[in-house]
């Protein structure tokens, strides 16, 4: 392995960080293992309507496809997609 390989999770953080990711966030959290809730921006209050409940990702009761750990459905994190 060279050193120019990086792992899929070092290429997200870039893209999270330049704010690429929200552009993608489909394509590129299939292709990787689910975020930290730091990593994802997490918070356990909505961003005015935008909330977890009503986000693609949110599985009930308190789960998330992209985000790992206990979800609050009146959170909200950086993608946060409306369901559709």
């Amino acid at each position: 392995m060279s050193s120019h390989n990086h792992s899929r999770r070092t290429v997200l953080k870039g893209l999270l960080a330049s704010g690429c990711a929200l552009c993608f966030p489909r394509a590129i959290v299939a292709a990787t293992d689910k975020l930290s809730k730091t990593q994802a921006q997490y918070q356990g209050q909505p961003k005015g309507e935008q909330k977890c409940a009503n986000c693609r990702n949110f599985v009930p009761p308190n789960s998330c496809t992209v985000v790992e750990g206990s979800i609050s459905p009146e959170g909200w994190c950086v993608l946060w997609s409306p369901k559709g």
